[in-house]
This record gives C-alpha cells, structure tokens and sequence, in this order.
C-alpha cells in the first residue's frame, strides 16, 4: 500500500505522454520541392520485365488521382493513352494483378469492390472489360491468382489460375471467358482444404506445370492439359509431404529446366520432358544436401543453354549454364574468386551476346556479357569506378542495343545503352538531374519502334515515357496523374533514442546527410551538427547511446569513415578516433554496449575487419581482438548482448562464419558453435537478446535458415524449430524481442512470409497472423528489425486490406494484430523502414505523396519499458523490466552485484550524472525506495493501479547495490524507463 501511495504521489505532480491513434507527421524537413504527382505504371504482373503488349497497345495500371489504380492502355500517343475502365469506381483500386493474354483478349484478378478479387477480361474498351465470373458469392471474393495462358490445347484455349470458391479450398480453375466456362479443374487436395497450387508455366506444348499440395505429398511438380482427367501429378520429387517445391520454369530446346529440392542434393537444377521418367535432376551442382543456392528467377536462354546463378561450395554464387545435361552444365567463370560471390543476374541477350549485372570486389556491382567461355565472359564498363556498384537492372534489348538501368553517383538511377563496348556503354538522357532525383527507368518493352517505359522526369512524376534510344528521341507519353508539387524526402533512417531525444540521420536539401535528433515535435527536431560541410554528407550509420552520449560512424571533410560521439550539441560533436589516419577508413559498424565499453567492428590495413573496443578515449580505442590472424578478416557483424554475454557473428577461414562469443576479455572471446560443421558457413544473422539468450537465424548441412538460439555454450546451441523441414529455408528475419516472446517473420512454406513469435521451444514457436492469404505472404518491411513496444512489437508489413506496406502492431495474437494506419493510401506503401521508441512514442520513417519519405510519431498510449546505459564496473548489474500496464503487475529483475544488498529507487526523469564512480539516472537524494534486493539474481513484482490519470506517466527506475561490510564501492544497475499504457 506504501509503494501504490508513494506512486501516486509522485505521479500526481508530474504530465502524462500525449495519445493519439494515429501517426502524425514530426517535421518535414525537407522542404525543397521537386516532381509533381505520379501515375506510377506497373506491368500488373509478377514478372519484372515488362509492360504487356496486345496487337498495337500495351497495357499496364496505373493511378490517374481520380480513379485509384485501374486498367490503362497506350498505342504510344498521348491521345490513344488512356484508361480502360474504372473497375472500382471511384478512388478505390481495383488490385490489378497477373494480366495475361490469351490471344486478343486479356485476362486477369481484380476486385470491384463488390464482388472481391475475381477472374475479368477486357477486349480494350470499357465495354468489353467485364466479370468473368463471380467464383465466391460475395464481397469476400475467391482470391483469384496465378492467371496463366494455356493454348494449343486439344479443347482449345484456356487460362488457369488459383481460386478458392469456399467449399474446395484454394484450387486450379480453368476458364475459357464464359461463366459457365469457367470451373474447377481439379480439386488436387480433396474437400475444403487447399492444394494451393502456384507457378504455373505453359510448356508450349499444350500442357501447363505448377506446383501443388495434396494430403500425401508436399509442393510437387504437376501437369495439366486443361481437363480435369488431364492434371495429375508429374513427379513426387521429394518423396512424402516434405516439399521440393518446383518453380523458376525455363524452356531450352524441347525440355523445361526448373529448380527443385530433394533430401539428398537440396535445391538444385532439374529438367523435366512432361513425363515422370524424364523428370531427373540435371546436376548436383553443390556435392551433398546442401544445395547450389541457385537463382533462375532472371536467368535466360542462349545459344542453347540457361545461363543462371549457382554455388558448388567452391565457389560463391557464380554464372552456370547448362544445356539440360550434367556434362552441359558447368561454371562458365568465378567472376569474384574464391568464395565470395558475384551474384549475377538480369541476364538479357542483345546483339548475340549475352548481357548480364555481376559484381566483384574490385568494380562493384556492374554490366558483364558472355559469349560462354571464361575468356569470353568480361567487365563491359565500369560505370561506377571503384568498389561502389551502378547495378544494372531491366536489360532490353532493342535492335541490337542493349539498353538497361543503372546507377550513378551524380545523376542517379537513369537509362543507359550499351554496344558491348566500354566506349559504346553511356548514359542516354538524365531525366531528372541529381543524385537525390533519379528517373528510375523500369519495365522496358519493346513496342514499335520505341521503348516505353516508367519513368519519372524534372517536371513530372513516375510516369510513362517512350525512347528511340536517344537522348533527343525520348519523351513522355502522357502525364497521367498531373499536378503537384512534393517536398522531396528526408531519408530519415538509423533512429536511436537517448533518453529524451531520438537521433537519426537526414538531409534537408541544403546540407547533405547529417545527424538530426527530435523530441518527438517539429520544434525539437533540429540538426545536430554538420560534420562534412555544406552539401556534402558525412552519413552518420550505426547508432548507439553509450555514457551519456550517441556514438556512430561518419565521415567529414578531412577523415574517411572512423568513429564519432555526440552529447547533442555541434560543440560536443566529435571524432572519437581517427583509426586509419587521412581520408582512408576504417568504417566502424555494428555498434553495441558492452560492461561500459563500445564494441564494434572497423578495418585496417594490418588486420583486415576485425573486433575493436573503446572506453570513450582515442588512447583506449584499439583493436580487441584479430580473431582471423593477419591481413585476413573474420568481418565481425551483428553483435548482441545476451545474458553476460556479447555474441557476434564472425568467420574464419577453417570454419566459415560462425556464432562466436566474449566474456569482455580477449582469452574469452571464443567460437560458441560450429553450427554448420566444418568450413561450411552458419551465418548467424538478425541477432537479438531475450531473457538471458540470443536468438538468430542460422543455417546447417541439410536445412536452410531457421530459427536458433545460444546461451553462450556449445551444449546450449540449438535448433528452435525447423519451420521449412528439409533443404529449404524458412529464414527467421526481422527478430525482435518483446515482454512475452521473440518476434520475427519466415516461411513455412504453405503462407508465405508471415509474422511468428517464438518462446524458446518448439510448440511455443508459431505463425501469429497470416496478413495476406495464401504462399505469397505479406512480408515484413520494418528494418534493422520488429520494434518492441512493451508486450507488442511494431513491424511494416503488406495487409488484406488493398493495401501497400504499412505500419502494424501486434500483441502476439490473430486478433491483437492489427494496421496502425494507411499512410499512404490505397495500395501505395508508406514503406515505414526504421523506428525506435521515444518515451512511450514510437518514432519512425514513412512516405507519403505530399512530403515524401520524413520522420513521423505514434503515441498509441501502450505501456514501455526500456532500459538506457550500462551498470557500474566491475560487476556490471543490471536490470530489466516487463511494461507497467493499468491494473497490472511489472515484473523488475536483474542481476545484482554479488550476494550484496541493494535497493530499487524510481523517480520522475532528471538529467543522469556521475555519482562515486557510477551513472545516476534517479537521482537518489530524492528518488522513491521502494524495496530492498539482493543479487545475485534478483526479481521484484509492482503493482500498477488502476488509475487512468496515471496513463502516460514516465518514470526511471535503477538499483544501487552496497559493498559488506564496508558499504563502499556503490555499484548500480542500468536504468529502466518506465510509461504506464494500457
């Protein structure tokens, strides 16, 4: 009762946090204006290359401000560019997705808002686009997906698609574009459950593959001629209901090349004739169940092989090519040697030669070609010198040139074209000048005697352009969405929260990317300090509040990247330590806390990247330990607190990369699991700590990335849960830790990627919420991870709701997990990319049409806990907390200095300062006491009352542990700030 009153009174002199449900808008800082409003075309399918061209138009979808995004066709005039239809009429969109034509006609999924998402058809005029049918009764629609042309059929032409009509599940339909034509075609797994078949390909022979569940089988390969006698399953490649998932189709000569997994050789390239006994495996590319990694989603067709990417463990991801034989399938070049990899990819052939995007240490990401020798297979041009990458994407060709997307360091992404010539690769036009306002060409196609495209320009939006390959032949077709204009965007990113401000970096057009801060109000919200002057960027990255400062990587007029401190003020802004002396850099990243020390990952000369420390000093900023010896790297990453641990991810050349650990000293800073045996990489990545462990996303010989957890010992290194049994990867991403569990988004396989929480076990591993049905998932966008919020996590995310990716919160329930709000409306993505939580708030990035990408605030009246600092040296205590909830109990607990005694104290927030050797963060002359504790564990429950005056209260706790019998040296824990919520 003492504690409640002492609460109570306290609270009472003190203002309660602001609410609101919905986020607002902290400051536009930017302010300097560019491109008016934007149409933004899309291809309206799955595929990435292009518009979809019917007899003399091209189709695509797009949003004229009026309509929402709707059916749009151009003849490549302004006058023949005009809309369709309005499906959904009014602003609303229609969801447009998968056109496909099958003959004059197109087909695809859309939803009227009446009847849901089902099968249309359009003949091009308003007219003619109609219902097909309304397969599910209703304004809940059948979800129609997957729409693919099948001709040549003995019972003519058809397309087939994914439906689920209520009473079969998600099935294969087939339609010939009538009511009654349009029916189920197999009800591959039996009764209501769903077989929820995907990519399909037509074979050109009058038969389609896809890939299918049924009750004894996992995804497996299928065939359909289009009847239902005709679908049956082609082959049981991974035998029982472990998945093989086929898909990536691609046809050379008579057969079909495809990727698919098995128990004994993983993922890997196999071929296929439509008949069982022509269904094998092409190569085990990689020896063993590992699997080559192989990616065909861009691959292509040459001189009668498939050129893709693969690894046979050698070997990074490198340029394969196979004819469909083992003997024909071979690495065509290691472009970046040794195991790293070169990732090649948008392969396109123009000229008769084959263009490709790879990337070495030396260039970069950059434009390659082949003429499938390894002599033959060379750097075009290196667009961006150096390391730095111009990434090549949407290679066309167009009569002999090729002409394609790329990146460059004063004009942005714009179009390029290229001879196969290093003189002959150059820039074709710079619609929109500057680094900041790239043009971003996309969906190139061929149409006539021009390119049509989207792009945008100096005084339009995204929108469609058209080009003859030259800068004077290239034009807008038409501005569909006029008007205007927009602030141009922040790029606010990199959110760390010190106490009463959150630190960030952005640019306001005048200075270039520097280091802000806000206290969650535009008047707040200032710049810090402009380290590379003027319009030059120091891009402040890998934020952490550590002694009463935010340390972080920069770089400024005289020094490369190095490590910098802040208190907040320009004065106290400054270089730590220039580790690699002159303009050269050490680039310090993956920042962390550790027993009042600054740990963090920088390369030198001498040691390659290796793990440093700092104590706050130049002098007491050196290396910690070179833990692959010599010039070679273990390229330290991801370090997180756990326990009394600092675990990191780190390689080595006999074991690959790895889960290592140190207990603050160099002797004890060790590998704690060859979790992927020998010198086979584990990758241990998205590193988060939760209850005394870290949890990480891992990879073992034959499973892909799933979900571990480590207390520091070999022994304690386990598999959590093998979400995507077998080969494949369910690959946990995003983790976050909150009160209750450890969130994260994976694949299972059956919803795609999804929101899941784990509570350390197996059974307590599950899906939280399937956001978009079915396999494709809604993915979670929300970067460098899910956001706790005391009992719920915050996340971006695609919703059910026609919408793009927004913000969501979750409580760890179906229920529980819901949108925050449509930023940006419609199915346009608000994209919210980086947050952290300010007092209860939660702060983060978000675009909208009117102020571009800037950093808002949510104040949703939930309850926080969050912990600053560090404890004292030489015991480190330290302490955590559940959030304090009305009517709830908070659960204190820690570890404490020893068996030595200690006290809880919590006061209203004041300014911490040095106190005998230890941070005071309550100020314990006139701090609450409210229990006595004793380490070295300890844990002590608080009643919150039920009073809602006291919603949004703030308040820091922190425990102060004597010395017996002399009371002398104090040592304090860390300490924990409190907002009472709901």
């Amino acid at each position: 009762m003492m504690r409640t009153l002492f609460f109570l009174g306290l609270c009472a002199a003190m203002s309660p946090q602001s609410i609101a449900q919905t986020p607002t808008l902290i400051r536009d800082i930017n302010l300097t204006s560019y491109s008016p409003n934007s149409s933004h075309p899309s291809n309206g399918r799955q595929d990435l290359r292009s518009f979809l061209t019917v007899g003399s138009n091209a189709y695509f979808v797009a949003n004229d401000g009026t309509h929402g995004f709707e059916l749009w066709k151009t003849d490549g005039t302004e006058s023949g560019t005009v809309l369709v239809k309005d499906i959904n009429p009014g602003d609303s969109p229609a969801n447009i997705r998968d056109l496909t034509a099958l003959g004059s006609t197109l087909f695809f999924s859309a939803d009227d808002g009446v009847h849901g998402q089902e099968l249309w058809m359009s003949d091009g005029t308003d007219a003619g686009t109609v219902l097909v049918k309304d397969i599910r009764p209703g304004s809940v629609g059948s979800g129609v997906i997957h729409v693919t042309a099948l001709s040549g059929t003995t019972t003519g032409d058809r397309v087939i698609f994914s439906a689920n009509d209520g009473v079969f599940g998600i099935e294969c339909w087939v339609s010939d574009g009538t009511s009654v034509g349009t029916t189920l075609l197999a009800d591959v797994r039996a009764g209501a459950l769903s077989s929820s078949p995907y990519v399909y390909y037509a074979t050109g022979t009058g038969t389609m593959l896809f890939t299918a569940f049924d009750d004894s089988h996992g995804g497996e390969l299928w065939i359909t001629d289009g009847t239902t006698a005709g679908t049956s399953l082609l082959k049981d490649i991974a035998t029982g209901t472990v998945s093989s998932a086929p898909n990536e189709f691609h046809r050379v000569g008579s057969r079909i090349l495809f990727r698919a997994s098995d128990a004994s050789n993983g993922q890997e390239l196999w071929v296929t004739d439509g008949t069982t006994g022509g269904t094998t495996l092409v190569k085990d590319i990689r020896p063993g169940s590992f699997g080559s990694s192989l990616d065909l989603g861009l691959a292509a067709v040459y001189g009668g092989s498939l050129y893709f990417q693969a690894s046979d463990g050698a070997s990074g991801a490198e340029l394969w090519k196979s004819d469909g034989t083992a003997a024909g399938t071979v690495l065509v070049r290691d472009i970046s040697p040794g195991t790293n990899s070169s990732y090649p990819n948008w392969f396109a052939e123009s000229g008769g030669t084959l263009f490709f995007s790879a990337g070495d240490l030396l260039t970069g990401t950059e434009l390659w070609k082949t003429d499938g020798t390894a002599a033959g297979t060379v750097l075009v041009k290196d667009i961006v010198v150096g390391g730095s990458s111009s990434t090549p994407m949407y290679m066309t060709d167009f009569g002999g040139v090729l002409l394609f997307s790329a990146l460059t360091l004063t004009e942005g992404r714009e179009l390029f074209r290229s001879d196969g010539t290093e003189a002959g690769t150059q820039q074709v036009v710079d619609l929109w000048g500057g680094i900041r306002n790239s043009s971003s060409p996309s969906y190139l196609t061929v149409f006539g005697t021009e390119i049509l495209m989207a792009a945008g320009g100096t005084t339009v939006g995204n929108e469609l352009f058209a080009t003859d390959g030259t800068a004077a032949g290239t034009r807008i077709v038409k501005d569909v969405y006029s008007g205007g204009p927009r602030t141009n965007s922040s790029e606010a990113a990199g959110f760390v929260t010190a106490l009463d401000h959150t630190y960030f970096s952005a640019t306001d057009g005048v200075h270039g990317t520097e280091l802000w801060r806000t206290g969650g109000d535009a008047a707040t919200t200032t710049m810090v300090a402009d380290i590379a002057s003027g319009a030059s960027s120091s891009s402040p990255t890998d934020m952490v509040y550590f002694d009463g400062h935010v340390w972080f990587a920069a770089q400024d007029d005289l020094h490369g990247r190095e490590l910098w401190k802040t208190d907040g003020t320009a004065a106290g802004t400054m270089l730590v330590k220039d580790i690699v002396p002159g303009a050269t850099s050490s680039s310090p990243a993956h920042l962390a806390v550790y027993h009042g020390r600054l740990y963090f990952a920088a390369t030198t000369a001498a040691h390659g990247t290796e793990l440093w420390v700092s104590d706050g000093t130049a002098a007491g900023t050196v290396l910690f330990k070179d833990i692959e010896p010599g010039i070679a790297s273990s390229a330290p990453m991801e370090l997180c607190v756990a326990g009394d641990k600092l675990f990191l991810s780190a390689k080595q050349v006999a074991i690959g990369r790895e889960l290592f650990a140190t207990d603050g000293t160099v002797a004890g800073t060790t590998l704690v699991a060859d979790i992927n045996s020998g010198k086979y990489d584990a990758t241990p990545t998205w590193l988060v700590g939760w209850r005394g462990k870290c949890y990480f996303n891992a990879k073992r010989n034959g499973e892909g990335n799933e979900l571990w957890m480590s207390d520091g010992t070999n022994a304690g290194t386990v598999l959590i849960k093998d979400i995507l049994p077998g080969s494949l990867a369910g690959n946990p991403r995003h983790l976050g830790a909150a009160d209750q569990a450890v969130f994260f988004d994976a694949n299972d396989g059956v919803h795609g990627v999804e929101l899941w929480k784990t509570d350390g076990t197996t059974a307590g591993t599950v899906l939280v919420k399937d956001l978009e049905f079915g396999r494709l998932g809604s993915g979670i966008h929300m970067l460098p991870g899910i956001v706790n919020l005391g009992s719920r996590v915050v996340f971006g995310a695609y919703g059910p709701l026609d919408t793009g990716v927004e913000l969501w919160v979750s409580d760890g329930t179906d229920a529980g997990t819901q949108l925050v709000a449509d930023l940006a409306i419609g199915t346009k993505s608000s994209n919210p990319t980086d947050g952290a939580v300010l007092a209860g708030r939660f702060v983060f990035n978000a675009w909208t049409d009117i102020t571009d990408r800037e950093p808002f605030v949510w104040s949703p009246g939930f309850a926080t806990s969050e912990p600053f600092g560090e404890g004292c040296a030489p015991s480190f205590p330290s302490l955590e907390s559940t959030a304090p909830e009305l009517g709830g109990t908070a659960r204190l607990s820690g570890r404490g200095y020893g068996s030595n005694p200690g006290v809880l104290f919590f006061n209203a927030p004041t300014t911490p300062h040095a106190l005998l050797g230890c941070t005071d963060y309550v100020d314990i002359t006139t701090a609450f006491f409210i229990a006595p504790v004793i380490g070295p564990q300890f844990s002590y429950p608080y009643s919150i009352p039920r009073d809602t005056t006291l919603l949004g209260i703030r308040v820091f706790w922190q425990g102060w542990f004597v010395t017996v019998p002399s009371l002398f040296p104090l040592q304090a824990t860390n300490a924990v700030e409190w907002v009472v919520g709901q």
